[in-house]
Order: C-alpha cells, then structure tokens, then sequence
C-alpha cells in the first residue's frame, strides 16, 4: 500500500471547483469511519494526525492502524502530520512514512515562519514527501479576539506571494475568518481577500477551521479556490455524543464494542455528508 502525497491527492481538484476533505484521527475508530465513507463515497481521503490530540510516542501504532484500514480499499488517501510546530516532529512523521506534513509557525514573525517552512520544505522533498504551510492565523473559536486582533491575523496577499515564492511549499493553508472549534458568533469570511490570495498564488490552497463553518460558505470557499478543507470539531462532536448515548444504562449490559460501533458508523454519515458538500464524492477515479 502506498500514500499519495498531499500535493498528488491535491493535484486533480485544483480550479476544478471541488475540495477533498483533510480529516484527523486519534483511534480506531474515527479512522475506520474516515475510511467506510470514502470508500462508500469513491472519494480520496487526507487522513491527519494532529500533535496535541495523539502524543507522539503514539504515531507509530496509529499509523499502523491507519494502513491496516485503508489497505482494505481501493481509496486514494495522503497522511498528513497536522500543525506540526518543530522540525523533530517533522522528522518523525518522515521516518514513519507520512506523505504529507504540516508546519505551523502562523504565530511567529514572517522572516521566522519562511525560514521554518524552508527548512521543512527541504527535509520533506528530499523524501518525496509534500508540505503544507500557515500564513495569517487561523484562531480558536472559543477566543475572544477584537475586530483589530482578528484583521491582524488575516493573511495578507503580499505576503502569501512572497511566502509561496521563498520557501517552496505545496499547499498554503491561508485564514480568511475561519477558526478551529466551535464559534462563538456567526463567522464572516473575507471573500474578496480570497479571490485576491487565489490570483497570487499558484499551489493548491487550504481552509482550516471547517467545522461549525456554514455549508453556502464552504462551498463558496471552494468555488474561489480552496483545494482542502480541515475537519475535526464536526466529526468528534457526534462521535462522543453516540458513545455517550450508548453507555445510558447499565454498564454491566453495554458491550464496548456495540458502543463504539455506533459512533463509528454516526461519525461516518457525517464524513459522507461532508465529502458530498465539498465535491469529492465519485472522484477516485481521477486517481486511477
């Protein structure tokens, strides 16, 4: 079995008006129910781990749990370290056979975060390994920011392009209002920025923040340019809610697997209806 890399799973939806979902995974789980939708879907899957949901001494058995389940179908599928904060990281998603990787250095000074990207750009390609990258800074939904503070972490086109340019990435996961989590308010997505980041910047182009963001949204997103789309909160929500559904009675009759059963299969709608609202349904065989 072998992973696509994130630039080649990217590859066939760019400016093509459909997205293909970026979604992570901490068990068995939620990995079964990322892998049952796409293969009920026929579409390609980016399956992500994320540092501050798997400890890193864990990376090993769940990407052996990842391979083991996607070497069941026929799916195109990418693994992408997410938000990756240290080159060690970096290396160690390398060493593990990741085929994508993610460095966030969003909140540090540009010179700073163009210096750590370059690198990680060097150590990955020299794997045939993809790197995706954040510029602006995409927030967290429960944080109560000022319109100053959330304009400020916004990205800005001219220096997406001189970003793009001076390190090489493949993919630029840019912030246009979303934020990671659930929102306290309604979210207001700045358009016209995007179309602006779409022009100056040739590589495929990500939208963190998916969850909890409206559907007419996403989709208008997609429609401008948006290649990826990250996904968690709206998976996780459900999850818990079934298993927590499922252990309202006596303990001693809930059998654990009938109970994560049923989240598996909830979380799996879920990722269905997602990848039908971003347009990757039937399109593995592009990947062919």
């Amino acid at each position: 079995m072998k992973y696509l890399s994130l630039a080649q799973i990217l590859q066939p939806c760019v400016g093509q008006g459909w997205a293909v979902g970026g979604y992570d995974t901490c068990n068995l789980e939620i990995t079964q129910a990322i892998v049952d939708a796409a293969a009920a879907d026929q579409a390609p899957a980016i399956i992500m781990i994320y540092p501050s949901h798997t400890p890193q001494t864990e990376w090993p058995t769940l990407t052996r749990i990842i391979e083991a389940e996607v070497e069941r179908t026929r799916i195109p599928v990418a693994l992408v370290l997410d938000h990756a904060k240290t080159l060690d990281q970096i290396r160690y998603a390398l060493d593990l056979g990741f085929s994508g990787v993610m460095i966030d250095a969003s909140l540090a000074p540009l010179d700073q975060n163009i210096a750590l990207t370059r690198q990680a750009v060097e150590l990955a390609h020299a794997q045939g390994v993809s790197v995706e990258a954040e510029l602006g800074h995409v927030g967290q939904g429960h944080d109560v920011l000022s319109e100053d503070q959330q304009q400020s972490h916004l990205t800005r086109v001219d220096e997406a392009e001189r970003f793009v340019k001076e390190t090489g990435v493949d993919a630029l996961a840019v912030s246009i209002g979303t934020l990671h989590g659930l929102y306290r308010g309604k979210p207001r997505l700045d358009f016209d920025r995007l179309s602006q980041l779409r022009t100056a910047c040739q590589i495929p182009l990500v939208l963190h923040g998916g969850s909890d963001t409206p559907d007419q949204d996403l989709r208008r997103a997609i429609e401008i340019g948006i290649d990826k789309i990250n996904i968690w909160t709206d998976v996780r929500i459900p999850f818990l809610r079934a298993v927590k559904e499922a252990l309202n009675g006596p303990l001693e009759k809930i059998e654990v697997h009938e109970a994560f059963a049923t989240a598996r299969a909830v979380a799996s709608e879920v990722i269905r209806q997602k990848n039908g609202l971003l347009g990757s349904t039937g399109k593995a065989s592009l990947y062919a």
